[in-house]
């Protein structure tokens, strides 16, 4: 392990993947393995980032910690839970999900949308459902446009409201893949920004896993960076990013030669190949 700063945080791991490993069939009836016998702890109240080359599973860990998908060999421990023992674990626990695109429905207000997430919990009091609703998308600078369509703003404030339901529902896990990806930079910067800031005034912080392929978001993110290899993904360094959230910027070099590090790291591991670790 790679530690580039001690981190003060909670030694409770919320979420375990032990020895897993995951194939899926090809077109030609073959078989890819994605994920090959793949540890990491993520710790309760952090924000962890997977990094990665395309196709080494980052994805795949999201849906699999979802219980959208089982894992082939090894398990999963969710607050010591056996997943695929005891599915009933994402109700009990609290699971929200950002994906790329926004997935709100079109046809449902922002406001809606956001109350669709409340009542499909089943455990959020109806008269309530508004005022949360409210808060979560003021939080995130929608105060203006509650009662907006999705096609009638644009992506990264419909990005803005696919944040806001998923912290709706106070999910003790949040699960981020690549969730700024499609935008411009300068959007993606200040919804950066808007995450650290509802994250923080949480209280509890809640539990990010965050994937990525940029390492600059990375490195401005996160707690603990785990970087895997190329497919069959496997973790090949792990990093601990010890500046607290409230001093970061894009300026500020501490971060920086983080992030010089970590693409070094990277680099060397694409060029030498993924067969050597």
């Amino acid at each position: 392990m790679d530690t580039l700063a001690q981190k003060t945080l909670e030694e409770k791991y919320i979420i375990e993947l032990i020895n897993i490993s995951k194939k899926f069939s090809t077109n030609n009836g073959g078989e890819l393995k994605v994920i090959d016998n793949l540890t990491m702890r993520f710790k309760e109240g952090s924000i962890s980032v997977i990094i990665g080359p395309s196709g080494c599973g980052k994805s795949t860990i999201l849906n699999m910690i979802a219980g959208i998908i089982d894992v082939d060999e090894g398990k999963i421990l969710v607050n010591g839970i056996d997943i695929q023992r005891d599915p009933s674990y994402k109700k009990s626990i609290g699971i929200g999900y950002v994906f790329q695109q926004p997935r709100l429905l079109d046809w449902r207000t922002l406001r809606e949308n956001v109350i669709f997430a409340l009542k499909a919990t089943g455990t959020i009091p109806k008269e309530k459902w508004n005022e949360i609703a409210e808060y979560y998308l003021k939080l995130v600078g929608l105060e203006g446009f509650l009662d907006y369509y999705p096609l009638q703003v644009s992506g990264g404030m419909q990005q803005r409201a696919a944040i806001a339901r998923a912290f709706s529902i106070n999910p003790r896990i949040l699960l981020m893949d690549e969730p700024f990806s499609h935008l411009d930079e300068i959007t993606a910067e200040t919804l950066r920004n808007e995450l650290i800031k509802i994250w923080t005034m949480e209280g509890k912080h809640k539990t990010i896993v965050f994937v990525t392929h940029d390492l600059r978001e990375a490195v401005y993110l996160a707690d603990e960076i785990f970087m895997l290899t190329p497919c069959p993904g496997r973790l090949f360094k792990h990093y601990v990013v010890d500046i607290p959230h409230e001093s970061r910027s894009v300026e500020l070099e501490e971060l920086f030669k983080i992030f010089r590090c970590i693409s070094r790291d990277f680099h060397r591991m694409i060029k030498d190949g993924a067969n050597q670790f």
